[in-house]
């Protein structure tokens, strides 16, 4: 998961868009139940070692997710990330995933 995240998502990104990226490309590299394990226990650490848990992040987390099962590339995965969080007013900018 963790060699996913480092060689496929692109630096520096708006957070909620990290999130939603990141646990959508740990479904298409590894598993649905590796995303969820990531998402949860990200903000689960974040409560001990001084990090910043927000249910925003999980939320971001759970779009990535559903965006993944419906898209068939790593390009549709961004555009669905990009369109869900526009709907929801967060702030996201242009990737390329290919």
């Amino acid at each position: 998961m963790r060699a996913v995240v480092h060689d496929k998502l692109p630096q520096p990104l708006p957070d909620k868009q990290a999130h939603c990226l990141a646990a959508g490309l740990i479904v298409r590299y590894c598993s649905r139940s590796e995303a969820y394990l990531a998402g949860y226990g990200k903000e689960f650490t974040d409560i001990f070692d001084g990090g910043d848990p927000e249910i925003g992040d999980i939320r971001a987390d759970l779009i990535g997710i559903r965006c993944a099962r419906r898209s068939s590339s790593s390009a549709e995965l961004a555009g669905c990330c990009a369109t869900e969080l526009t709907r929801r007013h967060l702030p996201w900018k242009p990737v390329d995933l290919n």
